[in-house]
Formats: C-alpha cells, sequence, structure tokens
C-alpha cells in the first residue's frame, strides 16, 4: 500500500493543451458540435464546458488585490477577517412596540444590525416621536448599527431621530448604519410615487444637509436592485437598471448643489441574491467594478467609489409549496453573497411566502448566517472567487454587457425617463416570460413544484399573506396632485403559476373529496415501462393530480379491463415504443368504443408515421419533455371541472 501511494505521488501527468482536450471531447460527441456543450443563459451569455487561464489574462481587475483600486475583491484589505459582513435580517412588526421586542430578542440571539422596512404591507407605522420611543426603548443605538428602508422619503424620521437622540443624550456622530429612501425603487415596484419625483429629490437633498449638518454618519441614500430582480430580470438588467438609478440619483443631488464626494459616500446598494451561484457572485463583483468606472468618470475620490451593499436572499426563488425546500435555497444564496463580496445580509426565513415568520423560521434563517460563519469559516477567507478562470472571466462578459445596457439607458434620458416610457418594465417582461415559458416545460426545475411534488405534503398552518395598508409617515400620504405614475414592475415568483395548480387541486379536493385523476396504461413488465411511467407520474403530479399505478399489462385484453375498470376520464400509456406498435392502436379502440369522450395521451414522442396512426384511433396527444406541462395541466383541470383559485 505505501508502494503504491508512493508511485501515485510521484506518477507526472504530461500537460494537456485546450486544443488537444477539445479534439479528444469531439470524439466523444460522436458527430456532434462542441457548441452544444456551451450553455446559453438568460444574460446572452453562452457559458463555456472548460475556461483556462488565456481567458483572462488581458482582463485589468484580475490584477488588483483586495482592497485596492475598483475593490472588486472585497472592500477591505483582510476581507472579512477583521470585519464579517453583519447579520441584518429584516424584523417584521406590526407595531412600534412589537419591533421594540423583536430587536431585542434579536440582538440577544447574535443580530449584529438592526434592520426593519416601513411599508404598507408590513403594517408598521412610525410617525411620531412616541413611536421611535417605544421602537427604540432599551435598544443600544450607539453600538448596533441600523439598516431602516423608509420607501419615498426619509426626512421625517431622520427629524424624529434626531428629537430621540437629544431628548436621550444621545450623541448622533455615535449611530452608524443606514436611514434612506428609494423613490425610484419604489415608484418601480408600487407604480407610483407619494409625491412628484422632483419634490422627493428635494428631500434627498435635505437628507444630504441633515447628516452633513448633525455631523453623521448615516446613510441616507438606498439604490436598491430589488424591483426588477423581484420582477424577474435577468443579472445584465438588474445592474444596468439599479447603476443607471444610482447615476440618476447623483446628478439630480449635483444639479441641487452637492458634489460627488458628498453623495457617494451616503449611499447604499440593495440587491437580491439567486440560486444561480457562479452568475450571482460575477453579478456582485461586477457591480463593484461598474461604480468604480462610474464615480472615476464623475470624478469622485477613490475612496467615495466604495461600494456597499446590502444583499438579501432572492424572494423570487422561494416556494409556497414545500416551503422547507427553501432553506437549501437560501443557504445557497447566502453562501453565493458572501463569496460576491458583501457588508450585510438578510436570509429569507423558508415560510417567507406563505406567511409571517415566526420564532422557528426566523431563527433558522438568521442561523444560517452562524453556521456559514463560524462552522465553514467563509469570514477566513479573502475573496476565495478571486483568480477562478471561470468567474473572473463571467465578471468581465456581464460587465460588458451591463455597461451597454447602461449606456443605452442614459441615452435615453436616464433611469426615470426609462420607466417612465416603459423601457424597463418591457426589458424585464421579455426575460420573465422567457423563464416563464423555460419553468412550464420544466427545463427550469424547482423542487418541490415543477419536479419532486410532495403529494402528502401538510401544508403550513397560515393563510397566504394578504396584502394589508396602513400609514407610513404622516406625510408620506400619496398625494393626488402631480403625482408620477408609471407602469408598476409587478413582484413575482417564479414558480406561482405551478402553485395555483396545486391549490386549484386542493380546493377540487374540498368540493369533491378527491384529488383530480389519471390512470397509467402501464405495458409491458416494469422494466419496459418505468421509466416513462415515473417521469409521467412527475409531470402530473406537479398538477395535483393523482396518478393511479399499476404493474403493467402484458395482454391488449388485460389492459382494457383494468382501465375500463378505474372508470377514469383520462389515460396515459406507458411503455416502450415495442410495445406501443403491438398493443397501444386495439386498446385505444377498445377503450373509445367504451367512452368516446376519454382522453388518452402517450408517454413519449414517436415517429410521425406512428402519431399520426394512433391519432386516427383517438390519441388526444403526446408527453415528453419538451412538453408544456404547465399548459396541459391547466387545461386539464378546466376539462376536468378544476377551476382555477382567484
Amino acid at each position: 500500500m505505501v508502494d503504491q501511494a508512493n508511485k501515485m505521488q510521484n506518477a507526472f501527468f504530461p500537460p494537456v493543451d485546450y486544443e488537444t482536450w477539445k479534439k479528444e471531447t469531439e470524439k466523444s460527441l460522436k458527430g456532434k458540435s462542441f457548441e452544444q456543450l456551451h450553455t446559453n443563459t438568460y444574460e446572452n451569455i453562452a457559458l463555456k464546458p472548460i475556461y483556462t487561464k488565456e481567458d483572462i489574462q488581458n482582463l485589468p481587475h484580475v490584477k488588483e488585490l483586495p482592497g485596492f483600486d475598483s475593490r472588486v475583491r472585497g472592500t477591505h484589505k483582510l476581507g472579512y477577517t477583521l470585519k464579517p459582513w453583519l447579520n441584518s435580517q429584516e424584523i417584521d412588526a406590526r407595531s412600534a412596540e412589537e419591533l421594540n421586542c423583536k430587536v431585542k430578542h434579536a440582538i440577544a440571539n447574535g443580530q449584529s444590525m438592526i434592520h426593519f422596512h416601513l411599508e404598507k404591507n408590513s403594517g408598521l407605522s412610525i410617525k411620531n416621536i412616541e413611536d421611535v420611543r417605544s421602537a427604540f426603548d432599551g435598544v443600544p443605538l450607539d453600538s448596533v448599527p441600523l439598516l431602516i428602508h423608509t420607501k419615498s422619503n426619509a426626512v421625517p424620521l431622520l427629524n424624529l431621530l434626531t428629537t430621540y437622540c437629544l431628548e436621550g443624550n444621545l450623541s448622533l456622530q455615535s449611530i452608524e448604519g443606514t436611514v434612506g429612501m428609494d423613490p425610484l425603487g419604489v415608484l418601480a415596484e408600487e407604480g407610483e410615487a407619494p409625491q412628484p419625483i422632483s419634490c422627493l429629490f428635494d428631500r434627498m437633498g435635505d437628507t444630504l444637509t441633515w447628516a452633513k449638518g448633525n455631523g453623521s454618519r448615516i446613510k441616507t441614500i438606498i439604490v436598491s436592485g430589488n424591483p426588477y430582480h423581484n420582477g424577474g430580470a435577468n443579472a445584465v438588467q438588474e445592474l444596468a437598471f439599479t447603476l443607471a438609478t444610482a447615476v440618476e440619483y447623483i446628478n439630480e443631488l449635483l444639479n441641487r448643489g452637492f458634489n460627488i464626494n458628498e453623495i457617494t459616500p451616503r449611499m447604499i446598494f440593495f440587491f437580491s441574491v439567486s440560486s444561480n451561484v457562479f452568475m450571482e457572485i460575477s453579478k456582485l463583483r461586477a457591480a463593484k467594478i461598474l461604480w468604480s468606472t462610474i464615480i472615476n468618470a464623475l470624478g469622485g475620490d477613490v475612496e467615495t467609489a466604495k461600494m456597499n451593499i446590502h444583499a438579501r436572499t432572492s424572494a423570487f426563488t422561494k416556494t409556497a409549496n414545500d416551503p422547507f425546500v427553501n432553506m437549501l435555497r437560501s443557504t445557497t444564496e447566502a453562501f453565493t453573497a458572501i463569496i460576491g463580496g458583501i457588508d450585510s445580509l438578510h436570509v429569507s426565513s423558508f415560510d417567507e411566502p406563505i406567511k409571517r415568520s415566526d420564532v422557528f423560521s426566523s431563527r433558522i434563517a438568521r442561523n444560517t448566517q452562524f453556521i456559514l460563519q463560524e462552522e465553514s469559516h467563509l469570514h477566513r477567507v479573502i475573496d476565495p472567487a478571486g483568480g477562478s478562470w471561470y468567474v473572473e472571466s463571467l465578471t468581465n462578459e456581464l460587465a460588458e454587457k451591463v455597461w451597454e445596457l447602461f449606456k443605452e439607458i442614459e441615452a435615453k434620458g436616464g433611469m426615470l425617463q426609462s420607466l417612465k416610457s416603459g423601457f424597463v418594465q418591457d426589458q424585464i417582461f421579455n426575460i420573465l416570460n422567457e423563464r416563464q415559458k423555460n419553468v412550464n416545460v420544466r427545463n427550469d426545475k424547482i423542487v418541490g413544484v415543477n419536479v419532486y411534488a410532495n403529494m402528502n405534503e401538510k401544508p403550513l398552518d397560515a393563510p397566504l399573506i394578504t396584502k394589508e395598508t396602513s400609514v407610513i409617515q404622516e406625510n408620506q400620504e400619496v398625494n393626488t396632485g402631480n403625482v408620477t405614475r408609471i407602469k408598476k414592475i409587478p413582484r413575482v415568483r417564479i414558480s406561482e403559476t405551478f402553485e395555483g395548480l396545486r391549490s386549484a387541486a386542493e380546493s377540487y379536493i374540498k368540493q369533491t373529496g378527491e384529488r383530480p385523476k389519471v390512470g397509467l396504461i402501464n405495458l409491458g413488465a416494469i422494466p419496459s415501462h418505468k421509466p416513462r411511467a415515473d417521469f409521467i407520474t412527475g409531470f402530473f403530479e406537479a398538477g395535483g393530480f393523482q396518478v393511479i399505478k399499476n404493474d403493467g399489462y402484458e395482454t391488449i385484453t388485460k389492459a382494457v379491463e383494468g382501465s375500463v375498470a378505474l372508470d377514469l376520464t383520462t389515460y396515459v400509456f406507458c411503455g416502450s415504443d415495442e410495445t406501443y406498435v403491438e398493443m397501444l392502436e386495439e386498446i385505444c379502440k377498445e377503450l373509445k368504443r367504451n367512452n368516446p369522450s376519454i382522453r388518452l395521451f402517450v408517454a413519449g414522442r414517436q415517429n410521425k408515421e406512428l402519431e399520426h396512426l394512433n391519432q386516427e384511433v383517438g390519441i388526444t396527444d403526446y408527453i415528453d419533455r419538451k412538453t408544456d406541462c404547465y399548459s396541459l395541466l391547466y387545461q386539464l383541470q378546466l376539462d376536468m371541472g378544476v377551476r382555477p383559485n382567484g
């Protein structure tokens, strides 16, 4: 054994260049094109099957060190080793008192940032000094930084915070973090702003004046990519729209007399991170490169080109069905965000699409960050993605495409004008439509939803989230005068269409006592029919159908008798192509004779001659891996009397 180990240690493998590898690969493809190994992304980037050193030789950012130049490799020289990312779980509360209780609980359990949003859906209202006192009573604001999204206008809360500090003899200079506003983000997400946009830009300028006058380190400008991400945008669009928003804010504030070095230190960027690991790592890295480029072009100092990033795991990827899988999605996305280089992070709870997070789901989400830090030790490695031929190449290609779209937006008059014209909305809709088609055909797989649906799943004991409205801050109510209105970017979860099928099936159970059913007509022995039977079972279970199975029929007579005995309206033939030729036509004739309105599907696409012959005897359609699963199941539900919810 020792000799064998020594031989292995001393073994010599000659280097293999790319062309040699490519030739060997082409041999294994047996005549297929090498380009078939490329993977096309929603960003219109072709991912290669292998990357080499030559792919990054001429990329200038590869030679940078952490903490220098564009800071693509991290804001700090030593990465997270001295200053780990902040655990910034968003706190969901309906009142100032509830917020206070939850903030104290979160801090006691290791959370390192106080993070909440003032928005209609949460119902949280902080509109006077009494609310501020209730919210922050006993909370160590001088040692735990803030992250408060005030929607369109941060001025009211900043003024209340000033009063609170004066009352409590607390120095504003000791408070760090963000009390910020993002009027264009609100406009994109809601379709309207509570005041004319020009007035909100004035208020944004007021926040800079407030910060300077009070010597505060608080950031007051939020630039969020979340509205675009949650609408279905690809990484190129998300970055381009976010950076264009930042430039819009800068230009407006420059016009109001501020200089670039006063503006950018007050900005923080919000990004959602999906489960597409390497694309999302590259997205965060490309954002830093481009932000540095923009600030340099505007004449900003090196220090002001630092991009402060708060990330959250994607709401777009989360599912209401089989929600515990969301834990895996969130963990992957949190890992991705950390590797990409962020300053603070929110990990969504597994029940986020369904209900308000409870103590258990909130704890799991918060502790996910502790596991990644204290057990996976992600804070002990400085820029682990740096130098990867794949990541560095993808970062560069992504940055180039973002820059082209960014320039197109600027040529159209900037981000506000692009939102007003519908350019942004149309761009996102096209990608969302492409994503939805791939989900419908199950090219894009969502575990627990369009694949591996759990028919025995017990829903969480809570109703789906309902929209609530409330006053956010007393002078942020919608002004019905000269208000900017646009076509909003709807907030989407990509799993919603299939979840609608499952929900409709559950309602059908309540009405009839049983699921909509589909029977399999398995032909031949188990090895002959099982692959297609398993495929069809998963196909129909994605729509909440009960699939009635059997061990296979060896004769036409038994197949007919067994199927008729089930007395169903829909059946699917599953077997080998050979058994279809031998048995399918006669079985179809007998079943149609017994029930002319019966629906008969065949698993697997056949040659055109056989398909034509089969359709003559009553085959409804063929189901294979290219079939639009959602459309077929939706129509079948309607035919069976299952009505869509909502």
